[in-house]
C-alpha cells in the first residue's frame, strides 16, 4: 500500500455458505437475503473488480470457523 505494491488478495471465510451478493450489499440491507452459494470463483470475480486487480492476483479459500477473516 502507499509506495508499496499489492502482489496477492486473499480472502478466508465461509466461502461454501456466502453469495458473492454478500459482498456487495450489507445483508441487513438487503431485502430479500441472498441465498447461500458454494461460488468461491463469483467472490473471486467481485473482490478483484471492486478492488481493481486481475483475478488470479485473489485467492479464495475456506476457513474452518466460517468467519470471513481478511
Amino acid at each position: 500500500m502507499g509506495e508499496s505494491r499489492v502482489e496477492t488478495i486473499d480472502v478466508s471465510g465461509a466461502v461454501s455458505s456466502w453469495n458473492p451478493a454478500y459482498l456487495k450489499t450489507a445483508i441487513e440491507k438487503s431485502d430479500p437475503v441472498p441465498e447461500q452459494k458454494n461460488d468461491p470463483d463469483g467472490i473471486r470475480a467481485v473482490v478483484s473488480s471492486t478492488l481493481g486487480r486481475q483475478a488470479k492476483k485473489v485467492s479464495v479459500q475456506e476457513t474452518r470457523d466460517g468467519t470471513l477473516t481478511r
